[in-house]
């Protein structure tokens, strides 16, 4: 094989080594090769976001998980009788459902922040102020066609889904009375929450043509989000926080909201003719109403964590390909314009030190802002590459040209992964941009002298097309 030129200690290197294709091949492979430390980045990021979702969820099992308040509602005792083919008779035992005319909620979240190692969950303090009222329908003897209720049995029950992160005894006033609440709701609801709290009522002939008003007030633990399930006639809540990024959800989205950097005000405002069940029904599948229908009529609020340590991560590691196939432009460039002829083998150690950053980066988002963490890592490894370019490019000026380049990148993937809405086109047109001015440096290279061995100034003025033989 013939000899061309010296490598920079003097030692002989194959004409093969010079060939712009084959070592843009060997680029394009060591640049694939390196998407498997990438891929384990990637995997070691999923790991630790789910540690970080099972360590809110151990959190949220001690201190009060996710709140969802269904009620109060009404629970009564009924029977009616059922005839058969025969004539016979029968008395069934049911239970009906009876929901409030008015409905309205006041929630004050006080968030708090608590962690486990560097593993943080959202949690807060809930103070809930429920009023409104209820209307009998009609009669006592005459409330439902076929059913007899037992108004002096009716049970006033609200559905919690965490109980028992009740942090003092609710008081619940009922017609200007107090009354002696139990927890628990009974098992034909308990798909509707966890938990609960009922009372007895004894309802007699005189509460009927009136409305029927309740409030109580009660103060509780909960973490991530809280929802409302929309069971008045008429339904009102104000959900007020001094966290600064809620995320609103549900059936129904609030009509007035307020969001700020010291806490946001949601007012929604539902009628049942939103929903998909009635005022009153009967428990159980005769009824034709299902938990499920109740809980998919839920609206609420989520104390969101905007793109956290490991989002951001996950975010950042997407971008890996495109970071080392631009670094390796950028280097073979350097090749093109200068004597220096750099190995693969050196390629390689450039593309090592750039996977490494998002390892070192993730490590570092654990124990530090995302923001500083970043600032770290991008800088120990633009420090890193000038080092070791220096010498292989036998410039400083070039390494500390390069360094900037690579330090230019990483502070704009910085802004690229902060910009949720607008990074598909802003990384679009960097990328457009990034193309075009590889296009402008390399539009005057004679790759044809290159792969001959000539060398070839890129910056010297174009050729006159009468002295470019034909088909050249």
């Amino acid at each position: 094989m013939p000899w061309k030129r010296l490598s920079q200690n003097g030692s002989p290197v194959p004409e093969l080594a010079f060939n712009p294709i084959v070592k843009i091949l060997l680029i394009a492979g060591l640049a694939l090769a390196l998407l498997i430390p990438l891929a384990l980045v990637q995997d070691l990021v999923g790991e630790r976001e789910d540690r970080l979702r099972q360590v809110v969820r151990e959190i949220g099992d001690l201190w009060g998980r996710p709140q969802t308040l269904a009620g109060p509602l009404l629970l009564v005792p009924a029977s009616r009788v059922q005839v058969d083919e025969q004539g016979r008779r029968t008395r069934l035992e049911e239970q009906l459902v009876l929901l409030p005319d008015v409905y309205h909620v006041e929630a004050a979240l006080e968030p708090e922040r608590r962690s486990r190692g560097p593993f943080e969950a959202v949690v807060y303090r809930l103070n809930l102020k429920l009023t409104g009222h209820f209307s009998l329908p009609g009669r006592p003897d005459r409330a439902l066609k076929g059913v007899q209720p037992d108004w002096t049995r009716a049970r006033l029950l609200l559905g919690l889904e965490d109980q028992r992160r009740l942090t003092e005894a609710p008081e619940i006033v009922w017609d200007e009375r107090g009354l002696a609440a139990e927890p628990g709701l009974p098992s034909d609801l308990a798909a509707l929450t966890a938990g609960g709290l009922q009372a007895e009522l004894n309802l007699g002939p005189d509460d009927f043509g009136r409305p029927l008003t309740f409030a109580t007030s009660l103060t509780l633990n909960g973490s991530s989000h809280l929802d409302v399930l929309p069971l008045g006639r008429t339904t009102s809540a104000t959900i007020a926080s001094t966290w600064p990024h809620p995320s609103f959800y549900g059936a129904f989205l609030p009509l007035e909201r307020e969001v700020s950097d010291e806490g946001f005000t949601a007012r929604w405002s539902t009628s049942h003719f939103g929903r998909s069940y009635p005022q009153i029904w009967r428990l159980g599948e005769a009824g034709g109403v299902r938990m499920e229908d109740l809980r998919a009529s839920a609206f609420g609020v989520e104390l969101y964590q905007p793109a956290g340590a490991y989002q951001q991560s996950e975010r950042t590691t997407k971008y890996g390909l495109l970071f080392i196939l631009f670094t390796f432009t950028l280097l073979f460039l350097y090749e093109l314009i200068s004597r220096r002829r750099l190995h693969i083998f050196q390629y390689g150690l450039v593309g090592c030190a750039l996977a490494l950053f998002y390892l070192l980066l993730l490590a570092l988002a654990e124990q530090l802002t995302f923001a500083l963490a970043y600032a770290i890592a991008a800088g120990a490894v633009v420090a890193q590459l000038v080092f070791y370019t220096a010498g292989a490019l036998d410039s400083l000026n070039r390494a500390a040209g390069l360094g900037l380049l690579v330090a230019a990148l990483y502070a704009g993937l910085y802004l690229l992964i902060g910009l949720e809405d607008l990074a598909l086109l802003v990384g679009g047109l960097a990328l457009f941009v990034a193309l075009t001015a590889v296009m402008a440096v390399t539009r005057r290279i004679d790759w044809y002298a290159i792969a001959q061995g000539t060398k070839t100034d890129p910056n010297a003025e174009e050729t006159r097309s009468s002295d470019v033989p034909a088909g050249g």
